[in-house]
């Protein structure tokens, strides 16, 4: 098979007029993307908000730390299972709830 000039002519010619189509196509295809999106309830945002606002506050009483620190060292702090359980309960039924 012979291939002449005016073939490989033929041939680059419909290969320049393939790219062109080519990036024209692409180019409204590439402005159309869409992004992804995030949308939070209002009970999120609510619930977000407060969380920030615990972690912004201060944790820790150094005042009760302090007397609770005493207390133990001196042997008189106690508490009951019945206190403990209390306490764990309240904090589950929180936790639930946040």
């Amino acid at each position: 098979m012979i291939i002449s000039k005016a073939q490989v002519q033929n041939l680059l010619q419909v290969y320049a007029r393939n790219k062109g189509v080519n990036r024209a196509d692409l180019a409204p295809a590439a402005r159309s993307i869409k992004k992804d999106a995030l949308a939070i309830s209002d009970e999120s945002r609510i619930k977000q908000k407060a969380m920030q606002a615990i972690r912004q506050a201060d944790d820790v009483r150094m005042e009760k730390v302090q007397e609770l620190r005493e207390r133990i060292s001196a042997g008189t702090y106690t508490l009951t299972e019945g206190e403990v359980a209390e306490k764990m309960i309240e904090r589950a039924i929180v936790d639930r709830q946040i």
